[in-house]
């Protein structure tokens, strides 16, 4: 049956079961239902997008689409705080503006919402904007579904708000993101850690003398100057065409630095060096110029611990896969990863450590299928490493040994609220009493507007399958019948329900669909073209294969490379035996020649 069959039969199931039911209740589940896709995004000059909708998640045809920005470990805008108020009931780009100096430059689109064709598209567009530091971003839209309601479906649980389109099940997890170039980062150079609280000033050269910018060079009135840097040394200033020089100022430090003075590492993490390597005046002409800054320490010790800086978080609903895409503060830092049990560290994850790039982004992905029933991913530690490490051998030996330098860094912990792939238990007020015939609402972390709702039964019983969940981190909310609102995080829903979720052996982090099928990571069912979800989740695995070959493939992977290390370190020790070989010999004939020498004279 083909996709527009499917939506036909919907659409007459749903208009059937909205001509007997209640008009009252009718009423009230309209409010809920939203479709959330990906859009494609690729970058054009400067601070510019070039978006359009990506054949793998098509919109609803003929249908008001919102579209929004959305950034790294924060919230998602329309770029218009009326817009965001009637969509998320809150004013979403004004708090991104106040912290992050978010500004929204403007868009190619006719208007936000606008009205997808009968395919599901909306002509590509531009989008401009920036912020004060470098944040991932991406674009997302969405539609407002007319609701379809099946009483008892799963058989536990009462009637069910859902999306009338079950082939484009939301799932984040492949969504392409961008991000901004930083204008530059503020470092150490003889440690080449980033300098945190660096007071970066910015100055326009007008004729022969340069004068601080203010708003008023900028069109729209929108720049920070000076701008003080996080613990990622970062700082980026959106300006026009001109020449420009850069003033930074620290208690710790002095500026500028001498470029023979910086530790020979530096090439391998920073470029650009300013103004040692590229002069004073910084010449922007169409292209963005980036400038990193070395300072040189007054005070000896100073130090600082790596910080997760910015991530998105999302579910793989199909593959039961978390994915942590992020960027820290320091180049190179180690991440680690643990499941909870009873909200304390139950597994480590990682048993080797995820290693960022110099600019301190990274990947994690967690496979989730195989946890127990009340395990679930929830923490991180980011450990920075030594960056001036040059010793080759000192290198292997910290790898395989340990370190060789009696230096410790302190971890920094993170923790994160797991993202249910299915919700089954029993629903509690604060006292710990059940709620029957409550409304249950799942609320995207950004959004005071329910994504969907549903109602327990006279038990207090309730479930939600995987179709209905969002891949993006929410929480759930109950209303009492006497009007109580009760919020609660998944975690404490995890706690609230541990002895019936063990007992029943309720998989929540495995994908379990409206039929009550569970659909584990090795089942064939993925890959059957008449999975209803396999349209627009399984595009993100090209080649076919389920997540057990992907599991089997890393863990090959990870074996490649222990056996490459042992190569490598094999060939070390075999070098330094030669070496020391070599020295002994030489060593032997040098005794030999200074005997022969005393017995000629």
């Amino acid at each position: 049956m083909n996709g527009i069959c499917k939506k036909l039969i919907l659409n007459v199931f749903a208009f059937v079961l909205f001509s007997v039911l209640p008009f009252s209740f009718v009423r009230a589940a309209s409010q809920a239902s939203q479709k959330w896709v990906c859009l494609k995004a690729d970058p054009t000059a400067g601070h510019t997008a070039s978006v359009s909708v990506d054949p793998k998640y098509k919109l609803l045809p003929s249908s008001n689409t919102y579209v929004f920005e959305c950034l790294s470990s924060s919230e998602c805008t329309s770029g218009n705080s009326a817009v965001d108020l009637q969509v998320f009931g809150k004013d979403n780009y004004g708090e991104l503006n106040n912290q992050y100096g978010y500004n929204f430059q403007g868009s190619s689109l006719p208007s936000n919402p606008s009205m997808s064709d009968g395919a599901g598209t909306i002509p590509t567009f531009s989008w401009t904007s920036s912020t004060s530091q470098s944040h991932e971003r991406r674009w997302l839209a969405m539609n407002y579904v007319e609701p379809t309601i099946t009483a008892n479906a799963d058989k536990g649980g009462g009637e069910h708000l859902g999306t009338f389109d079950f082939e484009s099940v939301l799932n984040q997890s492949d969504c392409v993101s961008l991000s901004w170039d930083p204008y530059g980062r503020v470092f150490d150079s003889k440690t080449l850690e980033p300098v945190n609280q660096a007071t970066v000033t910015l100055y326009k050269k007008d004729g022969d003398i340069f004068r601080m910018m203010t708003p008023k060079d900028i069109l729209g009135g929108n720049i920070i100057n000076p701008q003080v840097t996080k613990e990622d040394g970062g700082f980026s200033f959106v300006v026009p065409d001109g020449t420009y020089k850069l003033v930074v100022s620290n208690n710790n430090y002095t500026f500028p630095e001498e470029l023979n003075n910086l530790q020979s590492n530096y090439s391998k993490i920073y470029s650009d060096i300013y103004p040692a390597q590229t002069g004073v005046e910084i010449v922007q002409q169409g292209a963005i110029q980036h400038r990193d800054i070395p300072l040189k320490q007054i005070s000896l010790g100073i130090d600082s611990t790596a910080k997760l800086m910015q991530y998105f978080y999302d579910l793989d609903k199909i593959d039961d896969t978390i994915l942590v895409k992020g960027r820290v503060s320091h180049p190179f830092a180690e991440i680690r990863a643990y499941s909870l049990k009873d909200e304390t560290r139950y597994h480590l994850l990682t048993k080797v450590p995820v290693k960022a790039d110099k600019m301190g982004n990274f990947v994690l992905k967690i496979d989730q299928s195989k946890f127990d029933p009340t395990e679930t991913f929830g923490e991180i530690t980011v450990e920075k490493t030594d960056l001036t490490l040059v010793n080759l051998v000192k290198r292997f030996i910290e790898l395989f040994i340990g370190k060789v330098n009696a230096q410790v860094f302190l971890a920094t912990t993170v923790k994160f609220e797991p993202i249910l792939n299915y919700v089954e238990g029993y629903a509690y007020d604060s006292a710990g009493k059940v709620l029957p015939n409550a409304t249950v609402s799942v609320y995207l972390e950004f959004s005071n507007k329910p994504y969907y709702q549903t109602t327990t039964d006279d038990k207090g019983y309730y479930k939600i399958s995987s179709e209905f969940l969002p891949s993006m981190p929410y929480h759930l909310s109950y209303a009492s019948t006497n009007g109580q609102i009760i919020p609660t995080t998944n975690s404490k829903f995890v706690a609230q329900n541990e002895a019936t979720i063990t007992k029943t052996g309720i998989k929540l982090n495995q994908f379990k669909n409206n039929q009550g099928e569970v659909i584990d990571s090795s089942s064939s069912s993925k890959n059957k073209n008449n999975n209803p979800t396999n349209n627009s989740m399984n595009n993100s695995n090209s080649n076919g294969n389920n997540l057990t070959a992907k599991t089997n493939k890393l863990n090959t992977g990870f074996a490649n490379k222990n056996y490459s290390q042992a190569i490598i370190l094999s060939f070390v020790i075999l070098f330094l035996v030669i070496l020391a070989v070599l020295m002994l010999v030489y060593l032997k004939k040098r005794q030999n020649n200074q005997g022969q020498d005393q017995n000629l004279t």
